[in-house]
């Protein structure tokens, strides 16, 4: 089932391509015992397929575009077109197991409330698995510390479409203030392999600025109180 009819702009070939894959990544996370599942950001529906392969009971999709929607259809049993920070998601209290975010809450005007709001989606024990960028990669900082330099590009942690930059002390805190207890983070590390040496002989001490993106799953603890505030 497809919903909704905002309007969108054709992508450009290169960006297309972005949309066609499965964050298999995130789904070999997904907690045994989990049934339905709501996927924030489905793009072109490759996580669905692969979930509904999976033999999960449901599985429901958010997407912005109209134009990648299209091709999610076959692969839910429901797919929701629009801004997801500003429509309602017609399911109630704890319908959901899971919920999925593959590189999406860096993209949102305000992340911290969403995630208080999908708190509610879920049952208690329920999960959310997040995939986010780091800012504080060493890259970054050396840009901005000794060029003073922050250059957004077309990809990456300085993504022009990315409106929120998290560490992972950020992450820490907007996950437990919605509610969820972070039971697993994967640190996916990138850089020069000297550097990777020297974090090695320094006990890992420098981890947190090699990262290039954290991969977590969060349980809910408790209802989060969503008062408007981050």
């Amino acid at each position: 089932m497809l919903e909704g009819n905002p309007a969108s702009n054709p992508l450009p070939h290169r960006i297309k391509e972005y949309y066609l894959g499965s964050r298999d990544d995130l789904v070999r996370l997904i907690p045994a015992g989990t049934r339905k599942i709501l996927e924030i950001g489905c793009a072109a529906g490759m996580t669905g397929k692969t979930l509904k392969e999976l033999g999960f009971e449901e599985v429901v999709g958010v997407e912005l575009r109209e134009d990648v929607a299209q091709d999610a259809q076959a692969f839910y049993d429901r797919v929701i077109i629009g801004d997801v920070e500003k429509i309602q998601l017609p399911y109630e209290k704890g319908y959901f197991d899971c919920i999925l975010y593959g590189d999406v809450l860096e993209h949102l005007i305000d992340p911290w409330r969403l995630l208080r709001e999908h708190n509610l989606l879920l049952g208690q024990g329920g999960a959310i698995i997040c995939s986010i960028p780091n800012v504080r990669h060493y890259k970054n900082t050396k840009k901005l510390l000794i060029r003073g330099e922050w250059e957004y590009r077309e990809r990456g942690v300085l993504d022009r479409t990315h409106l929120r930059f998290f560490t992972v002390k950020s992450i820490r805190a907007m996950v437990g203030d919605a509610g969820f207890e972070i039971t697993a983070m994967i640190k996916r590390p990138s850089g020069a392999k000297w550097l990777k040496w020297l974090n090695l002989a320094l006990h890992n001490s420098l981890i947190d600025h090699l990262v290039l993106q954290y991969v977590l799953v969060a349980v809910k603890r408790r209802d989060a109180i969503n008062d408007g505030t981050r």
